[in-house]
């Protein structure tokens, strides 16, 4: 399975046993270069579901202990082939995605682990990964929103939020952390 998408399209591709792999290549790829600064590196989004189509893309969260640590991480993503937008949310979470604007390949989520943001990443993977039901809810949902906005993964990406916000208040805090 090859990774890399266009940026701004959206296509969702089957899940792949390599995903993990290619993450744990990734990670160690980050956690070389960022060094002590790291605390946490995990794999999330899509690609880190089994059985969950998605976009081609590797999702990396990666914790360090205090905001002011983000920025001294940001040279060492560009090192590695990371484009830096900043806190382009603005919820003081810092985000890279590597690769060209025709084939994006990885993104990394940085944030302080305290961040709320790092455990909703965590609780929404665990949960897709632990009830199959609920994970081909949110596929099913997101067919339905690549064909409708294919062109706009701003579009996408918010309509899917709805289910994401759910299942977060639904299940936030009854499912312990895994790795």
């Amino acid at each position: 399975m090859t990774l890399g998408l266009k940026r701004g399209i959206v296509e969702l591709r089957p899940s792949s046993e390599n995903y993990p792999t290619l993450f744990e290549e990734e990670r160690a790829r980050v956690q070389q270069a960022l060094g002590s600064l790291v605390l946490d590196i995990q794999h999330v989004g899509s690609t880190s579901v089994p059985g969950l189509a998605g976009k081609p893309i590797l999702d990396l969260t990666v914790a360090v202990q205090y905001v002011a640590q983000m920025y001294a991480c940001v040279r060492p993503l560009q090192q590695l082939g990371y484009t830096s937008f900043g806190d382009r949310e603005g919820w003081g979470e810092y985000f890279f995605a590597k690769g060209t604007d025709d084939a994006r390949t990885h993104y990394v989520h940085l944030l302080p682990l305290s961040h709320r943001k790092w455990s909703e990443y965590l609780i929404f993977r665990d949960v897709l990964r632990q009830r199959p039901d609920l994970r081909d809810e949110y596929q099913q949902m997101k067919t339905v929103l690549a064909q409708q906005h294919s062109g706009s993964r701003t579009e996408y990406t918010a309509r899917k939020g709805l289910f994401v916000q759910r299942v977060l208040a639904d299940f936030g805090s009854l499912l312990p952390r895994s790795k």
